[in-house]
């Protein structure tokens, strides 16, 4: 009897205890609240709980592309109305930049045509401010002028969106065109004749598409979701260079990459080359197309491509050797 007395004083005494700790946590938690309030308010307090800044949504990213498309389309017709325009039209301006910039208009207007956007990029984001570059495209010459001038020339802007409201920061700058791009060296390394199994896949399977010559379903695979052109836009294609991964030219191997130049013909005469770049696959011994490729497979890794031919091999009807080339870095983080 005085045993269990004993285990239940005890146990209350424990009980005791754990109840006083548990008050003292709870007393320092609400101290250490109070001085966070004292020094920094509430958001002191709920940062402590915060787990960081919320990752990019869907929405926000597509706020940017309206923003920019915003800032673009903005751009383009301050550029037009400033270059057309004439002395005393500086009102006429100034619906789009400050009068506070110092501006001459020529006497005679100037025929601006064919405005293009062709490149837009955000230099600045404050808050709900954000600061937009961009360069827009023109075809400027005289008024009355029998033919548009053939070279374009090309306009950067800085142009401010807020709150859905744009405005120009200052007149446009003339700047300097793209200048020429670098060749990348393709992966198609293999030139192959019209009668070699790719060939005769590629030849038969863009004939069908494009000039309506038997039946597309032959050269695909049935999950390629490849159709004929219908209208067919073409009479006849003829098939005048193929070029691929695969040196057997599919005598071996179970897939290609695979490069397709056609010549097209239509009711009125010969039309401009076209160029497909194809993934076959062997499927019970017959090779078929899979898809169209978006871009021409790349060499890996990247290369650039010193000399004239970019296509990884010298064409079929050369003997010439492959151009140099110049390896391209991979990327690395800083």
């Amino acid at each position: 009897m005085r045993t269990g007395v004993r285990e239940s004083a005890d146990s209350g005494e424990a009980l005791l205890r754990r109840m006083a700790a548990r008050r003292r946590r709870d007393n320092i938690v609400v101290a250490v609240l109070a001085v966070l309030a004292v020094l920094g308010g509430g958001h002191a307090i709920l940062s402590v709980f915060d787990s960081g800044p919320p990752a990019p949504s869907d929405d926000s990213t597509t706020a940017i592309v309206g923003h920019a498309q915003l800032a673009g389309s903005y751009a383009e017709q301050f550029v037009v109305a400033y270059l057309s325009a004439i002395a005393g039209q500086q009102d006429r301006i100034g619906e789009y930049v400050g009068s506070n910039q110092q501006i001459t208009l020529p006497s005679s207007a100037r025929q601006v045509s064919d405005p293009s956007v062709v490149y837009v990029s955000r230099a600045l984001s404050a808050g709900g401010l954000e600061v937009w570059s961009v360069t827009v495209s023109v075809r400027v010459g005289k008024v009355g002028a029998a033919t548009a001038p053939d070279q374009r020339q090309f306009y950067r802007v800085a142009v401010s969106v807020s709150d859905g409201r744009l405005r120009a920061l200052s007149t446009p700058a003339l700047v300097q065109a793209p200048s020429k791009g670098v060749d990348l060296k393709l992966a198609y390394g293999a030139p192959c004749a019209p009668d070699t199994p790719l060939g005769q896949v590629a030849a038969g399977f863009l004939s069908a598409m494009l000039a309506g010559n038997g039946d597309v379903a032959r050269y695909i695979t049935p999950d390629a979701g490849l159709a004929a052109l219908k209208p067919p836009p073409f009479t006849a294609v003829e098939l005048t260079s193929l070029t691929t991964d695969d040196s057997s030219c599919g005598s071996g191997g179970a897939k290609a990459q695979v490069l397709a130049t056609v010549n097209p013909k239509a009711d009125t005469g010969a039309t401009a080359t076209l160029a497909y770049p194809l993934t076959m696959i062997r499927n019970a011994g017959q090779w078929q197309v899979v898809s169209i490729d978006p871009i021409p497979a790349l060499s890996s890794p990247l290369a650039v491509v010193v000399g004239q031919d970019s296509r990884g091999g010298a064409p079929p009807t050369s003997t010439s050797s492959s151009s140099p080339t110049v390896t391209i870095p991979p990327a690395t983080q800083n």
